[in-house]
């Protein structure tokens, strides 16, 4: 299976929102409770990224992962910081969202996405990014640390009902991806 990284758009929406229900999914079966995962919902996804994609901001990227037949298989985005996060992740820019469905991950595809959107920001000046990772994520926080990202502080919510806790992990763009 071939794999081509490019652009999301508009047209992408359902293929995004199905990527990141079943991402989430897959990514935290093993971290969240079956309730809480099921609550989520592709028509609920698929608001939020008609939402971000119809009024898109010119510094934020949005990539996606697609197979040779047209299914998105991961995205990530990423762009300047809420203002809500600014004070938690200390830096300029964030990465919102990265998800790769099982059956391609460990293939460079993270990587290849993450590198787009750094190099994407630094090019529009940024020079740090943030990121949150379910603290009982490991493999994704060794990715994120393999990539050269740096665990920071934590805080703990209720998520669908469940108490979580993430980590903030923070990127230089001045270090090479």
């Amino acid at each position: 299976m071939t794999i081509r990284i490019r652009e999301g758009r508009e047209t992408d929406v359902e293929g995004i929102a199905r990527a990141h229900v079943q991402g989430w999914r897959e990514s935290y079966k093993d971290f969240l409770t079956p309730d809480a995962l099921a609550g989520l919902s592709v028509e609920e996804r698929m608001q939020l990224w008609q939402r971000a994609l119809a009024e898109p901001e010119p510094r934020a990227k949005l990539l996606v992962a697609e197979t040779d037949d047209g299914e998105i298989v991961g995205f990530i985005r990423g762009g300047p910081i809420r203002v809500t996060e600014a004070e938690l992740l200390g830096t300029e820019a964030e990465i919102f969202a990265i998800y790769l469905l099982d059956k391609v991950k460990r293939q460079g595809i993270g990587r290849t996405l993450m590198t787009g959107v750094f190099e994407h920001l630094a090019a529009h000046g940024v020079r740090s990014v943030g990121l949150w990772v379910l603290k009982d994520n490991l493999p994704a926080r060794r990715f994120y640390e393999m990539l050269g990202g740096i665990a920071g502080h934590e805080q703990s919510f209720d998520l669908r009902g469940q108490m979580v806790t993430e980590v903030v992990y923070r990127f230089e763009l001045t270090r090479r991806v």
